[in-house]
Protein backbone atom coordinates (compact mmCIF):
# COMPACT_ATOMS: atom_id res chain seq x y z
CA UNK A 1 0.00 0.00 0.00
CA UNK A 2 1.40 3.65 -0.37
CA UNK A 3 2.54 6.03 2.19
CA UNK A 4 0.78 9.33 2.41
CA UNK A 5 4.49 10.41 1.32
CA UNK A 6 4.91 8.41 -1.88
CA UNK A 7 1.25 9.64 -3.07
CA UNK A 8 2.54 12.99 -2.08
CA UNK A 9 5.83 12.88 -4.35
CA UNK A 10 4.04 11.07 -7.19
CA UNK A 11 1.47 13.89 -7.59
CA UNK A 12 4.69 16.59 -7.29
CA UNK A 13 6.44 14.32 -10.09
CA UNK A 14 3.34 14.39 -12.33
CA UNK A 15 3.08 18.12 -11.76
CA UNK A 16 5.97 18.48 -12.77
CA UNK A 17 5.93 16.60 -16.21
CA UNK A 18 2.85 18.39 -17.03
CA UNK A 19 4.24 21.68 -16.10
CA UNK A 20 7.23 20.98 -18.44
CA UNK A 21 5.48 19.59 -20.98
CA UNK A 22 2.90 22.58 -21.02
CA UNK A 23 6.25 25.09 -21.21
CA UNK A 24 7.37 23.08 -24.17
CA UNK A 25 4.69 23.64 -25.94
CA UNK A 26 4.03 27.02 -25.59
CA UNK A 27 8.14 27.41 -26.15
CA UNK A 28 7.51 25.71 -29.49
CA UNK A 29 4.76 27.69 -30.37
CA UNK A 30 6.18 30.65 -29.57
CA UNK A 31 9.70 29.40 -31.70
CA UNK A 32 7.13 28.49 -34.79
CA UNK A 33 6.00 32.10 -35.05
CA UNK A 34 9.83 33.29 -35.92
CA UNK A 35 10.51 35.43 -37.97
CA UNK A 36 13.66 38.29 -39.10
CA UNK A 37 11.68 40.57 -37.70
CA UNK A 38 11.19 42.69 -35.01
CA UNK A 39 8.02 40.98 -33.77
CA UNK A 40 9.51 37.28 -34.91
CA UNK A 41 12.41 38.14 -33.00
CA UNK A 42 10.00 39.32 -29.60
CA UNK A 43 8.09 35.35 -30.31
CA UNK A 44 12.10 33.46 -30.14
CA UNK A 45 12.87 35.67 -27.02
CA UNK A 46 9.59 34.42 -25.69
CA UNK A 47 10.65 31.11 -26.57
CA UNK A 48 13.94 31.02 -24.75
CA UNK A 49 12.08 32.03 -21.28
CA UNK A 50 10.05 29.28 -21.46
CA UNK A 51 12.71 26.78 -22.91
CA UNK A 52 14.95 27.33 -19.71
CA UNK A 53 11.74 27.35 -17.80
CA UNK A 54 11.34 23.84 -19.32
CA UNK A 55 14.92 22.81 -18.80
CA UNK A 56 14.56 23.32 -15.12
CA UNK A 57 11.87 21.19 -14.44
CA UNK A 58 12.83 18.47 -16.82
CA UNK A 59 14.25 15.64 -14.82
CA UNK A 60 14.85 12.90 -17.71
CA UNK A 61 18.50 13.92 -19.15
CA UNK A 62 17.84 12.88 -22.35
CA UNK A 63 15.03 15.38 -22.42
CA UNK A 64 16.92 17.47 -20.74
CA UNK A 65 19.67 17.41 -23.68
CA UNK A 66 16.93 17.79 -25.96
CA UNK A 67 15.54 20.81 -24.59
CA UNK A 68 18.94 22.31 -24.63
CA UNK A 69 19.56 21.80 -28.32
CA UNK A 70 16.30 23.56 -28.95
CA UNK A 71 17.81 26.46 -26.71
CA UNK A 72 20.74 26.51 -28.96
CA UNK A 73 18.81 26.80 -31.93
CA UNK A 74 16.87 29.73 -30.97
CA UNK A 75 19.90 31.38 -29.76
CA UNK A 76 21.43 30.74 -33.49
CA UNK A 77 18.15 32.36 -34.84
CA UNK A 78 19.01 35.33 -33.20
CA UNK A 79 22.25 35.43 -33.92
CA UNK A 80 21.15 35.78 -37.33
CA UNK A 81 18.16 38.42 -36.63
CA UNK A 82 19.44 40.88 -34.20
CA UNK A 83 20.27 44.13 -35.99
CA UNK A 84 24.03 44.88 -33.71
CA UNK A 85 26.55 42.69 -33.76
CA UNK A 86 27.34 42.89 -30.05
CA UNK A 87 23.61 40.97 -29.92
CA UNK A 88 24.74 38.66 -32.51
CA UNK A 89 27.89 37.65 -31.25
CA UNK A 90 26.89 37.39 -27.79
CA UNK A 91 23.52 35.06 -28.61
CA UNK A 92 26.18 32.70 -30.86
CA UNK A 93 28.28 32.39 -27.60
CA UNK A 94 25.25 31.43 -25.75
CA UNK A 95 24.46 28.79 -28.46
CA UNK A 96 27.79 27.33 -28.63
CA UNK A 97 27.64 27.16 -24.39
CA UNK A 98 24.58 25.06 -24.37
CA UNK A 99 25.88 22.68 -27.27
CA UNK A 100 28.93 22.11 -25.87
CA UNK A 101 27.30 21.39 -22.32
CA UNK A 102 25.00 18.74 -24.34
CA UNK A 103 28.41 17.24 -26.09
CA UNK A 104 30.41 17.01 -23.08
CA UNK A 105 27.13 15.75 -20.64
CA UNK A 106 26.89 13.20 -23.72
CA UNK A 107 30.68 11.52 -22.82
CA UNK A 108 32.33 13.55 -25.02
CA UNK A 109 34.75 16.39 -24.68
CA UNK A 110 33.55 19.74 -25.98
CA UNK A 111 37.17 21.21 -26.63
CA UNK A 112 39.23 18.19 -28.00
CA UNK A 113 35.84 16.48 -30.27
CA UNK A 114 37.17 18.21 -33.70
CA UNK A 115 40.20 16.83 -33.26
CA UNK A 116 39.64 13.37 -32.72
CA UNK A 117 39.96 9.85 -35.18
CA UNK A 118 37.31 8.55 -36.65
CA UNK A 119 37.93 5.30 -34.25
CA UNK A 120 37.80 7.67 -31.43
CA UNK A 121 34.68 9.16 -32.60
CA UNK A 122 33.29 5.12 -33.00
CA UNK A 123 33.99 4.27 -29.62
CA UNK A 124 32.28 7.64 -28.02
CA UNK A 125 29.50 7.08 -30.94
CA UNK A 126 28.91 3.22 -30.41
CA UNK A 127 28.22 3.60 -26.22
CA UNK A 128 25.35 5.89 -27.04
CA UNK A 129 21.58 4.95 -28.28
CA UNK A 130 20.54 6.07 -31.47
CA UNK A 131 18.43 8.70 -30.28
CA UNK A 132 21.71 10.45 -27.70
CA UNK A 133 23.93 9.76 -30.80
CA UNK A 134 22.09 11.75 -33.22
CA UNK A 135 21.66 14.77 -30.01
CA UNK A 136 25.42 14.48 -30.04
CA UNK A 137 25.50 15.09 -33.85
CA UNK A 138 22.89 17.49 -33.52
CA UNK A 139 24.91 19.76 -30.81
CA UNK A 140 28.03 18.84 -32.62
CA UNK A 141 26.48 20.80 -35.62
CA UNK A 142 24.95 24.00 -33.63
CA UNK A 143 28.44 24.70 -32.42
CA UNK A 144 29.49 24.48 -35.38
CA UNK A 145 27.36 26.76 -37.27
CA UNK A 146 27.47 29.14 -34.56
CA UNK A 147 31.15 29.51 -34.17
CA UNK A 148 31.35 29.80 -38.05
CA UNK A 149 28.64 32.72 -37.82
CA UNK A 150 30.91 33.83 -34.58
CA UNK A 151 33.98 34.19 -36.86
CA UNK A 152 32.50 36.16 -39.17
CA UNK A 153 31.09 38.89 -36.89
CA UNK A 154 34.39 39.05 -35.40
CA UNK A 155 36.55 39.44 -38.61
CA UNK A 156 38.57 36.98 -40.54
CA UNK A 157 41.63 37.71 -39.25
CA UNK A 158 40.52 37.48 -35.56
CA UNK A 159 39.03 34.20 -35.86
CA UNK A 160 40.43 32.06 -38.21
CA UNK A 161 42.67 30.26 -35.86
CA UNK A 162 38.82 28.83 -35.02
CA UNK A 163 38.52 27.56 -38.27
CA UNK A 164 39.78 23.98 -38.22
CA UNK A 165 36.82 23.45 -34.98
CA UNK A 166 34.00 24.43 -37.50
CA UNK A 167 35.79 22.20 -40.29
CA UNK A 168 36.96 19.43 -38.01
CA UNK A 169 32.69 19.09 -35.94
CA UNK A 170 31.74 18.73 -39.55
CA UNK A 171 33.92 16.16 -40.60
CA UNK A 172 33.27 14.08 -37.25
CA UNK A 173 29.37 14.74 -37.95
CA UNK A 174 30.12 12.39 -41.22
CA UNK A 175 32.73 10.40 -39.54
CA UNK A 176 28.97 9.19 -37.70
CA UNK A 177 27.79 9.09 -40.97
CA UNK A 178 25.02 11.69 -40.01
CA UNK A 179 26.02 14.58 -42.61
CA UNK A 180 22.17 14.04 -43.35
CA UNK A 181 20.70 16.48 -40.49
CA UNK A 182 19.16 19.60 -40.87
CA UNK A 183 19.13 18.76 -44.93
CA UNK A 184 22.92 17.91 -45.03
CA UNK A 185 23.34 21.08 -43.24
CA UNK A 186 27.53 19.71 -42.41
CA UNK A 187 27.99 19.96 -45.91
CA UNK A 188 26.21 23.19 -46.26
CA UNK A 189 28.62 24.43 -43.99
CA UNK A 190 31.66 23.62 -45.46
CA UNK A 191 30.94 24.82 -48.79
CA UNK A 192 29.53 28.52 -47.40
CA UNK A 193 32.94 28.38 -45.72
CA UNK A 194 34.80 27.86 -48.75
CA UNK A 195 32.85 30.49 -50.50
CA UNK A 196 32.92 33.24 -47.84
CA UNK A 197 36.76 32.72 -47.20
CA UNK A 198 38.96 34.71 -49.35
CA UNK A 199 41.57 32.35 -51.05
CA UNK A 200 44.33 33.72 -48.84
CA UNK A 201 42.68 32.10 -45.64
CA UNK A 202 41.83 28.82 -47.12
CA UNK A 203 38.86 29.53 -49.29
CA UNK A 204 38.36 27.60 -52.07
CA UNK A 205 35.32 27.92 -54.86
CA UNK A 206 35.83 24.75 -56.03
CA UNK A 207 35.47 22.88 -52.93
CA UNK A 208 32.60 25.47 -52.09
CA UNK A 209 30.72 23.87 -55.07
CA UNK A 210 31.62 20.39 -54.42
CA UNK A 211 30.22 20.34 -51.13
CA UNK A 212 27.19 22.17 -51.85
CA UNK A 213 26.88 19.85 -54.39
CA UNK A 214 26.31 17.58 -52.41
CA UNK A 215 23.90 19.00 -50.27
CA UNK A 216 21.96 20.08 -53.12
CA UNK A 217 21.66 17.01 -54.93
CA UNK A 218 20.87 14.62 -51.54
CA UNK A 219 18.42 16.82 -50.67
CA UNK A 220 16.34 17.17 -54.02
CA UNK A 221 12.41 17.32 -53.77
CA UNK A 222 10.97 13.82 -55.10
CA UNK A 223 10.79 14.60 -58.77
CA UNK A 224 11.71 18.69 -58.65
CA UNK A 225 15.02 20.15 -59.63
CA UNK A 226 14.91 22.15 -56.34
CA UNK A 227 16.21 21.48 -52.68
CA UNK A 228 14.32 21.20 -49.68
CA UNK A 229 16.55 23.16 -47.93
CA UNK A 230 16.28 27.18 -49.79
CA UNK A 231 20.28 27.89 -48.25
CA UNK A 232 20.82 24.51 -50.42
CA UNK A 233 19.96 26.65 -53.60
CA UNK A 234 20.56 29.37 -52.65
CA UNK A 235 24.27 28.97 -51.70
CA UNK A 236 25.23 26.83 -54.56
CA UNK A 237 23.64 29.39 -57.22
CA UNK A 238 26.01 32.10 -55.76
CA UNK A 239 29.13 29.61 -56.06
CA UNK A 240 28.27 28.81 -59.52
CA UNK A 241 28.34 32.61 -60.46
CA UNK A 242 31.05 33.52 -58.68
CA UNK A 243 33.07 30.41 -60.52
CA UNK A 244 31.79 32.13 -64.14
CA UNK A 245 28.51 29.10 -64.45
CA UNK A 246 25.85 32.28 -64.75
CA UNK A 247 23.79 30.52 -66.85
CA UNK A 248 23.46 27.34 -64.69
CA UNK A 249 23.49 29.64 -61.30
CA UNK A 250 20.43 31.89 -62.41
CA UNK A 251 18.73 28.32 -63.91
CA UNK A 252 18.95 27.39 -60.47
CA UNK A 253 17.88 30.09 -58.86
CA UNK A 254 15.25 30.42 -61.19
CA UNK A 255 13.69 27.19 -60.33
CA UNK A 256 14.10 28.12 -56.84
CA UNK A 257 11.90 30.78 -57.34
CA UNK A 258 9.44 28.82 -59.01
CA UNK A 259 8.88 26.42 -56.06
CA UNK A 260 6.66 24.50 -54.16
CA UNK A 261 6.70 26.02 -50.64
CA UNK A 262 4.64 23.71 -49.10
CA UNK A 263 7.24 20.81 -50.84
CA UNK A 264 10.47 22.80 -48.91
CA UNK A 265 11.77 21.03 -45.43
CA UNK A 266 8.53 21.28 -42.80
CA UNK A 267 9.32 23.48 -40.01
CA UNK A 268 11.90 25.66 -41.98
CA UNK A 269 9.18 28.22 -42.88
CA UNK A 270 10.92 31.28 -41.92
CA UNK A 271 14.13 30.07 -43.12
CA UNK A 272 12.64 29.05 -46.38
CA UNK A 273 10.83 32.33 -46.82
CA UNK A 274 14.21 34.22 -46.31
CA UNK A 275 15.78 32.03 -48.29
CA UNK A 276 13.44 33.01 -51.19
CA UNK A 277 13.36 36.90 -50.90
CA UNK A 278 17.56 36.77 -50.63
CA UNK A 279 16.90 34.40 -54.09
CA UNK A 280 15.21 36.91 -55.87
CA UNK A 281 16.73 39.87 -54.78
CA UNK A 282 20.18 38.25 -56.17
CA UNK A 283 18.42 37.20 -59.64
CA UNK A 284 17.08 40.66 -60.02
CA UNK A 285 20.74 41.69 -59.27
CA UNK A 286 21.79 39.46 -61.93
CA UNK A 287 19.58 40.39 -64.35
Amino acid sequence: MFSKFTLVMSFVFSTQLVMAQSALELAAAEYGKRDYNAEGVRHVEAAIELYNQALNEELDQTAQLQIRGELATAFYFLGSSYESNKDKIAAHEKAMDLANQSIDALGADSKKIHELTAAQIAEISNKLSEERRLLLAEAMYSKGVSLAQWGSLNGVASSIGRLPEVLGLMDRIEMMNLSHINEYGPYRTIGRINFVLPSLFGGDLAKSEEFLTLAYRQSLVEGQRYSSNGFNNLYLAETLHKRGKETQAKRLIETFLQADVDTLAEGNEPENREALRVAQDLFDSWN
